[in-house]
């Protein structure tokens, strides 16, 4: 499917469960400074991302909701709840879970709705919906709601016999038969994040042989792998497939380049905001000043191989596996690239490259560009946007495979 520019406004789209899930994410990034896409290269990003960590999310916590949601799942088939009660009784069930889990976890461990409880927005089955699929442990194409409708149907068929006593027809399943029993009294019992082994090693063997040849099920067949590295590049991988080296390879090149745009982008807004606003940002611009000097060291150093990669078409080849991208977003990466390449020391008083940024900042949003139009700078809470290099979901990523390996060390 081909994602249209970002708008400054949003349309409501009948999106299938993949792309609903992609709007539940980019409506989440506006919760995280540290996800926002102010230059529109979200959707390069995830095309990258889809083929290294396929199934994880940037909203995603831990792995045992992954056994969770299908668990609540299958208490409500038990319980013949009709798709009037679906929803209702849904958040009920994850309402308790998160009671349940509260009585054992802290704060910070992970727990989906630890503070808002009740209130919460973004329930687990939405969050981790998707991911399901990918693993192969939903083993139908259905949205959730496509899926309350379909419950009934589901019950039928498992009960329907002939004159005989046999089935009438081979029942559907919208779950995998492996899929662990969960523990007694879920999910009203005080429940754990931690998984068992028997649950470890299910989740392994699904990741492993529905995602094979990416990075998250060659982690998850060797979880002796050391994953204690900030960027997925860096990681030892003696045994990776070419397929996963040859994401891996256009995913560091385009992190390593389109880095220093990003940085770019929160300098020239706090200089914007100093000079028409009389904002104090000079430690912000400091810091930010230090940030494009290291990207620069970073650039000098691979510039050559930054060079033949960028005279290459192969990284929108692999881009386009997953989602095209337009000709708008590959020409500014090309233009800044570009740029970047020829002075990376000199990029933060280029003003072509300012221009360029500046550019596309209006291309995207219009009205409400920071560097073009007041009114929006004046929106603006000093803070700068996606700080640090793209990493393509490894944070997520690693703390769902530390889990999996959680109970080997247990």
């Amino acid at each position: 499917m081909s994602f249209p520019e970002p708008q400054s406004q949003f349309g409501w789209i009948d999106y299938n469960e993949k792309d609903a899930q992609r709007m539940r994410e980019v409506l989440a990034a506006f919760d995280d400074k540290g996800t926002i896409d102010s230059l529109g290269l979200g959707v390069v990003r995830d095309a990258i991302a889809d083929q290294l960590m396929p199934g994880i999310s940037t909203i995603q916590t831990r792995a045992r909701y992954f056994l969770f949601v299908p668990w609540l799942c299958r208490a409500m088939e038990a319980d013949r709840v009709g798709p009037a009660q679906f929803l209702q009784r849904l958040r009920q069930l994850e309402t308790s879970l998160i009671e349940s889990l509260r009585e054992q976890q802290d704060p910070g461990d992970g727990v989906i709705g630890y503070r808002a409880r009740e209130r919460l927005s973004r329930l687990p089955s939405s969050i981790y919906w998707n991911g399901l699929g990918v693993f192969g442990i939903r083993q139908m194409a259905v949205s959730i709601n496509e899926y309350r409708g379909l419950l009934p149907r589901l019950a039928m068929q498992a009960t329907e016999r002939d004159d005989d006593g046999e089935q009438t027809a081979r029942p559907r399943h919208l779950w995998d038969k492996g899929l662990p029993r969960p523990p007694a009294g879920f999910p009203t019992a005080p429940t754990m994040l931690q998984l068992t082994a028997e649950e470890s090693d299910y989740l392994v063997g699904k990741i492993s042989a529905q995602c094979h040849g990416t990075l998250i099920a060659e982690l998850a067949r060797d979880l002796s792998i050391d994953r204690d590295r900030p960027l997925p590049w860096e990681l030892a991988l003696p045994n990776a497939p070419p397929v996963l080296r040859e994401v891996l390879f256009h995913a560091r090149n385009f992190s390593d380049l389109v880095y220093g745009a990003q940085v770019l982008y929160n300098l020239l807004l706090a200089r914007r905001a100093a000079k028409l606003l009389e904002m104090d940002t000079e430690a912000l611009q400091e810091e930010l000043v230090d940030e494009l000097n290291n990207w620069s060291a970073i650039v000098q150093e691979r510039n050559r191989t930054l060079r033949d990669w960028l005279d290459s078409e192969s990284f929108w080849l692999v881009v386009e596996r997953v989602a095209p991208a337009s000709m708008r977003t590959r020409r500014f990466v090309h233009t800044w690239a570009g740029l970047a390449l020829a002075d990376p020391a000199g990029i933060q008083s280029s003003k072509a490259a300012e221009s360029l940024i500046i550019e596309r900042e209006v291309a995207l949003k219009g009205k409400l560009a920071r560097l073009k139009e007041l009114r929006a700078l004046e929106n603006w809470n000093g803070q700068a946007f996606g700080r640090g290099q793209m990493t393509f979901r490894w944070g997520n990523a690693q703390r769902i495979l530390d889990d999996l390996q959680f109970h080997k060390e247990a």
